[in-house]
């Protein structure tokens, strides 16, 4: 084997009785010295040395070393055991020598191709890798063909960054389901969380590779936390009729700071309410109560729009009985003050000639009071004979008239 021949021709193997000083070790000067040698790293008690046959501790034979390793080598490959002696080897020597050169083979093309081929690494689309340098973080690299320190050096995960998760909460489960709210109501919810890896930075990757053990579980008690702490600050009403959108928001804003607080370089998507109503046990009476509260807001709006509709009517039935009772007012006012206005005016003329104006009043008025009568005169004198009927004779005198 080359590596016992190699060691078989160092200095410190030289067994010759020389004087010089027998490798790094010392091996004492001369060949007869019964001197113990205690910079023997290998001495045995009691070996007899080459020179003078003294009691010196000398280094172990290197060839019986190797001999011993090579036919353990053997024995593990079915190989004989044999130990050369004197100047040849065994069958069984010669196999183990052969073994123990083609395990040599196999380390150092170890060492030299499939070692150095752990230096390379590829990245799918999907993920993300993250290098490690003796445990520690070192940097993140994105989808592709990528080189790092040969392990045990440098390692890397490979995680999974692109892909949307999705948990479901309440769908199954009752207790997790029914929450208590702030009008002391129980609300029976349930909804699903998307959620993925923090792309946003290199930090995120990191953080949801050395922070999150459990992500799936870690966003599903957020989840939990946090959709019971809205409910807790809302009424019931809202949250299974108007406010549904408003506490799906504010579950995710609260889930995304929570997250952000541990470091779990999680990203919460969306939160989906899938269901929100009152308990299954008291559904009856909420369906009973919310007909009634429908029927309520029906009544208040027929009243509404029967108020609508009268209102306007008597708003304009007012407003015609004042118009006409203003003109009534200026009609009367104005007939009153135009009699005033003729009464000065005739008190004028009388004034200024009152006998005149005597006999026209009493003229007009004369002609007032006989001009609506029927009216018959008869001149005694003339010997005019009475025709009679006197009624007959005022109509006849009338219709030409007409």
């Amino acid at each position: 084997m080359i590596l016992g021949r190699e060691f078989t021709r160092m200095p410190w193997n030289d067994n010759s009785g020389g004087g010089g000083s027998g490798g790094p070790w010392g091996n004492g000067s001369g060949g007869g010295g019964n001197r113990n040698n205690n910079n023997n790293p290998w001495g045995r008690p009691g070996g007899q040395g080459n020179g003078g046959g003294g009691n010196d501790q000398q280094p172990p034979d290197l060839d019986e070393l190797v001999e011993r390793m090579q036919a353990s080598i053997a024995r593990m490959f079915g190989g004989g055991g044999g130990r050369r002696s004197g100047g040849g080897s065994g069958k069984g020597g010669k196999g183990g020598g052969i073994a123990g050169t083609l395990i040599v083979a196999a380390i150092v093309g170890f060492a030299v191709i499939v070692w150095p081929g752990r230096s390379f690494y590829t990245v799918e689309p999907e993920e993300a890798g993250v290098v490690m340098r003796f445990g520690n973080y070192v940097r993140t690299t994105q989808p592709g063909l990528h080189v790092k320190l040969p392990w045990p050096i440098e390692t890397v995960e490979l995680p999974q960054v692109t892909q949307t998760h999705t948990i479901e909460i309440g769908s199954n489960n009752r207790g997790e389901s029914e929450m208590l709210t702030r009008d002391e109501n129980i609300v029976d919810i349930a909804f699903t969380v998307q959620w993925r890896v923090d792309l946003s930075s290199p930090e995120g990757i990191r953080d949801f590779v050395f922070n999150v053990r459990d992500p799936e579980g870690t966003v599903r008690a957020v989840a939990e936390s946090a959709i019971r702490e809205v409910v807790g600050t809302s009424d019931l009403q809202p949250i299974i009729t108007t406010a549904r959108a408003e506490v799906s928001q504010r579950t995710r804003e609260l889930m995304q700071t929570t997250l952000d607080e541990y470091g779990a370089g999680i990203q919460v998507l969306q939160v989906n309410l899938q269901r929100s109503q009152a308990p299954q046990s008291v559904i009856d009476a909420f369906r009973d109560v919310d007909a009634a509260a429908q029927d309520a807001e029906r009544a208040r709006l027929n009243a509404t729009a029967h108020a609508n509709q009268v209102l306007p009517q008597a708003r304009g039935t007012a407003a015609r009985l004042i118009q006409e009772a203003e003109a009534y007012r200026d009609s009367v006012i104005a007939e009153a003050q135009g009699e005033a206005d003729r009464f000065v005016a005739v008190y004028q003329e009388y004034a200024q000639a009152p006998e005149v104006t005597r006999r026209r009043m009493f003229l007009e008025t004369m002609e007032t009071v006989i001009g609506g009568s029927d009216l018959i005169i008869l001149d005694g004198d003339g010997g005019a004979v009475p025709y009679l009927p006197l009624d007959q004779l005022g109509r006849q005198r009338a219709e030409p008239n007409q």
